[in-house]
C-alpha cells in the first residue's frame, strides 16, 4: 500500500503542480498592458492571461491531493515526525500561502 501511496503523492505532484508552476510563470508576459502605439492584438493577450488564471485556479484545486496523498504515504511509512518530512510540510503550506494570498488574486486584478 506504501508504494501505491507514494506512486500517487509523486504522480499527483507531477500533474498538479507542473501546470501551476507554468501557468504562473508565463502569466506576467501576457497580462502587461500593450506598450504605448503598439498595434499588437492585446485582446488575445488578455483571454490567454485569463486562461494562464484558470488553469492555476483550477490546479490548486487539484493540489490539495498532494498533500494529503503525502501526510497518508507519511502515516503508512511511520516517518509523520522525520525532520525532512515536517521540513517538506512547511515548505509545501507556505507555498499555497503564497499562491492562495498574492499569486491568485495578484493575477485576478
Amino acid at each position: 500500500m506504501t508504494k501505491l501511496l507514494l506512486s500517487l503523492h509523486v504522480l499527483a505532484s507531477i500533474l498538479a503542480v507542473g501546470p501551476i508552476t507554468v501557468a504562473a510563470s508565463m502569466f506576467p508576459r501576457y497580462a502587461r498592458p500593450p506598450a504605448p502605439g503598439s498595434e499588437g492584438p492585446h485582446d488575445h493577450d488578455m483571454r490567454t492571461a485569463a486562461f494562464l488564471h484558470k488553469i492555476c485556479r483550477g490546479y490548486a484545486v487539484v493540489g490539495i491531493a498532494v498533500p494529503v496523498l503525502g501526510f497518508a504515504t507519511g502515516a503508512s511509512m511511520g516517518v509523520l515526525g522525520d525532520a525532512w518530512l515536517l521540513a517538506s510540510i512547511v515548505l509545501t503550506a507556505i507555498a499555497a500561502a503564497l499562491l492562495m494570498a498574492m499569486v491568485l488574486p495578484g493575477q485576478s486584478e
